[in-house]
């Protein structure tokens, strides 16, 4: 009889002990799907930050001859002026790294993790950067397409940050990181 209610309850405990690990299951697979959409909406800001730097660091290479081109411009009159040749020279430079710009900047590839809407918008922006650059190269010879080329300029950083406002980032100053 001894060895009967042992038994028993040994069953009695294992089938509860048992039964409570079930109820905890559904529990714990919950979690991990309200994590999944909290990372979810995280892994679309880090493609698009990541996508930027990539892109940041292709704009500097092509941004830092129009700088020493510029940088070159303001020395004349001064004591430091850059000779003519140098100057003409920094020109070419600048000019050949507008037109790379501007026959690369369409093949960058937008990042397919990101929602349409926003692909949409990135894209939309890429092509006033092309056109911002179209007109950089124009405007080492018209001053007024330099501006144009700011304005441009100012458009892309504007398209590309209503996908910052879209994921809720700080906005993006393209402008201060080619400068």
């Amino acid at each position: 009889m001894k060895k009967f209610l042992a038994v028993t309850a040994a069953a009695l405990l294992a089938l509860s002990v048992g039964c409570s690990k079930e109820e905890k299951k559904p529990k714990e697979e919950a979690k991990p799907a309200a994590a999944e959409k909290k990372e979810d909406g995280n892994a679309e800001k880090i493609t698009l930050l990541n996508f930027e730097g990539e892109l940041v660091n292709k704009l500097r290479g092509y941004h830092a001859p129009f700088n020493a081109y510029a940088a070159g411009l303001e020395s004349q009159g001064t004591e430091n002026a850059v000779p003519k040749e140098e100057l003409e020279a920094l020109k070419a430079e600048a000019k050949a790294a507008g037109e790379k710009a501007v026959s690369e900047i369409p093949s960058v590839e937008v990042p397919t993790d990101l929602s349409k809407e926003n692909q949409e918008a990135v894209k939309a922006s890429l092509e006033e950067l092309k056109k911002s650059y179209e007109a950089r190269v124009a405007g080492l010879e018209n001053e007024a397409k330099a501006a144009e080329a700011d304005e441009l300029f100012t458009a892309f950083e504007e398209k590309l940050n209503t996908v910052h406002e879209a994921l809720k980032l700080n906005p993006g100053q393209f402008a201060a990181e080619l400068q």
